[in-house]
């Protein structure tokens, strides 16, 4: 289901615009009967399991989002969480679910704080009856900061949800009516305030730069006001060049230009607040960096299942798949007790020993020992030509222990990633929900066909 694209292909010459956040990416229809026979073509590189809880629905559309949303029907919301919770439990009997510690549970969308605290209790009580947590498991909910209060904010906590990320975006008007978004920018600083009264682990909270018009004197402002705040936890995302609609090769090497000096003022500013670079684009205190993404994109990678509509599953049994992306027909399936899976792969060894690079690069040091010890053979050896090619551009360094994302290489974060994509991978686009919304598979699987295997 994944086309070629010449766009795609690797270019050194200009810093890649395609977020890599997922791999493989050559997914299409498959048996998902397979997902639960034991996977042995896959060497295991984790005890440790993320969970991800899709939420599609939103009050606001924003433009530039490419995420699956749709606009909310509380009716239908109740109802689609009584089948998160049917999907939540299914799974729980998988083998490697009842082997695994979950390490981090993301709720995510569309707008996750669009759960009531009773359905973020529902589902969390389901996931702890069902999974093995860890003592110390982060559990996040994202929050649009126009649909919650302080009441929220405490019920939430109550039902265990300990740490909160605010998609913010701008403290600032100008900003956030150039965006064509609905925050408020008292609003903004008052729920982030909350948050730290109510006393999550973590608060943290989304900024974009690079927007129209953006000086790094106004990018300052809102980097400054996050730090003054008392946030714990910074991604910090480019507007993507496609939003912004640039016309001419001479406007987009100017605003290239322009981000690039951006993207290393925020790195310089974050830093010398304290502020550590966990990943790209996560920035976040000592001791509250965002376990999903460590764990999710880290290498040695976790497992990964993640439920509902247009959610991905990244890393499981050594298959990735993903879940239809319309909620009405993800109920329906789920009711007739059918597997709402839109396509996937069964990874081959070429897969797995690719994804330890390309996801792990966003994490800037990617270990060779268990690279080693886990495919026998030194990823240095592997991707040697890959290598020596980042080397001599200086975006990576070989040392004894791990590769290494150089500070000049932090920019080109996904030039390094596209680098190690396999020959099957390579000229493929990374997922958007909107681009996935009315697309169906061949055939979809009964339930029983598959966890009554287990």
């Amino acid at each position: 289901m994944n086309k070629y694209s010449s766009s795609e292909i690797l270019d050194y010459d200009k810093r890649g615009d395609c977020y890599t956040w997922c791999y493989p990416l050559d997914l299409s229809n498959f048996n998902t009967q397979n997902i639960w026979s034991q996977n042995e073509q896959i060497p295991k590189l984790s005890d440790t399991l993320t969970l991800y809880v899709h939420i599609p629905y939103c009050k606001f559309i924003c433009s530039m989002c490419p995420f699956t949303h749709e606009k909310l029907d509380q009716r239908e919301l109740d109802e689609y969480v009584e089948m998160l919770i049917k999907e939540i439990s299914t799974y729980s009997h998988h083998k490697i679910s009842k082997e695994s510690i979950v390490t981090s549970i993301y709720f995510g969308g569309g707008t996750a704080s669009l759960l009531s605290p009773y359905h973020v209790e529902k589902i969390l009580s389901v996931i702890n009856w069902s999974y093995n947590l860890a003592s110390n498991c982060e559990i996040t909910l994202e929050c649009h900061p126009n649909t919650v209060d302080n009441k929220y904010l405490e019920q939430i906590k109550d039902s265990g949800i300990n740490r909160v990320s605010f998609g913010i975006q701008s403290f600032q008007k100008e900003n956030i009516e150039k965006l064509g978004l609905l925050q408020i920018p008292e609003k903004n600083i008052k729920v982030i305030s909350d948050a730290l009264g109510v006393g999550f682990n973590t608060v943290a909270c989304d900024i974009m730069y690079n927007l129209p018009e953006q000086s790094i004197d106004n990018l300052r402002k809102d980097l400054e006001m996050a730090v003054d705040l008392g946030i714990q936890g910074l991604s910090v995302y480019a507007l993507d060049p496609e939003v912004r609609q640039l016309k001419s090769i001479q406007q987009i090497k100017e605003q290239q230009k322009i981000e690039k000096e951006m993207f290393y003022y925020i790195n310089t500013f974050l830093t010398n607040n304290d502020f550590v670079h966990v990943a790209q684009p996560d920035y976040s205190k000592k001791g509250h960096e965002n376990r999903q993404i460590r764990d999710l994109w880290g290498a040695a990678q976790s497992y990964n299942l993640s439920f509902g509509a247009g959610a991905f599953s990244e890393s499981f049994n050594g298959f990735t798949w993903a879940n239809i992306h319309d909620p009405k027909k993800y109920i329906e399936l789920m009711k007739s007790n059918k597997m709402p899976i839109l396509m996937g792969k069964q990874w081959d060894i070429n897969d797995a020993m690719s994804r330890y690079l390309v996801l792990g690069a966003r994490c800037l040091t990617i270990p060779l020992d268990v690279y080693q010890n886990t495919f026998g053979i030194g990823l240095d050896q592997t991707f040697k030509y890959e290598i020596t090619r980042l080397e001599e551009l200086g975006y990576v360094k070989l040392t004894t222990d791990s590769l290494e994302i150089t500070k000049e290489g932090m920019y080109y974060i996904d030039n390094i990633s596209k680098t190690f994509f396999s020959f099957s991978n390579r000229g493929l686009s990374q997922f958007w929900g909107c681009s996935l919304r009315d697309k169906l598979p061949e055939r979809f699987y009964e339930f029983e066909e598959e966890s009554h295997k287990v």
